[in-house]
């Protein structure tokens, strides 16, 4: 595995996503919403998990800080590092999508937000603030305080529902590098 700059709490993570909003429904999200009207945050909208929701919704680069204070005794460039299993602030979304409801005498269409159309742990949908992001460091060799070192490109989702992120690590040290 390469060497990799040294993950550090600063600037912003990479963002994830392919495309600024579609129609949900009917499309990826199933059929026509049902009843008709519909509300723009219908528990009937169908959720998609976050391999499929990032092909039609875009989670911008969102700044790499700490979701509770953290105090480390190691610090790089004076700044604190990232390390395995590190919490960060949650990652929103700001994308809309169009839902569509048709029934007798009734068309309705609604902006619904990409979080509401995505698989999460708040009530089966990604919560308003955004999905969680965790750092899953990649080294097997370089360890801060017991726990392996965070590095560039390290991710900060594993693929679960709790963790769904595909952003990985942007922030990083300019001058001190951890190898694989």
């Amino acid at each position: 595995m390469a060497t990799q700059a040294a993950a550090l709490f600063m600037g912003t993570c990479s963002g994830h996503g392919k495309a600024n909003g579609v129609v949900w429904q009917p499309g990826p999200g199933g059929g026509f919403a049902n009843p008709c009207p519909h509300a723009s945050l219908a528990p009937q909208i169908n959720t998609r998990a976050m391999p499929i929701a990032d092909n039609f919704a875009t989670w911008p680069p969102w700044p790499q800080l700490p979701l509770t204070p953290i105090v480390r005794n190691v610090i790089i460039n004076k700044l604190v590092p990232i390390i395995d299993q590190d919490d960060l602030i949650p990652h929103p979304t700001f994308t809309q999508h169009i839902t569509m409801s048709v029934g007798f005498k009734c068309f309705t269409v609604r902006n619904t937000p990409a979080w509401h159309c995505t698989l999460g742990t708040s009530a089966g949908r990604e919560a308003p603030s955004g999905h969680a992001r965790r750092l899953f460091a990649t080294t097997k060799t370089v360890f801060i305080n017991k726990r392996r070192a965070g590095r560039f490109a390290d991710p900060f989702g594993n693929g679960t529902t709790p963790f769904p992120c595909l952003s990985v690590v942007s922030g990083s040290s300019k001058n001190v590098f951890i190898g694989g």
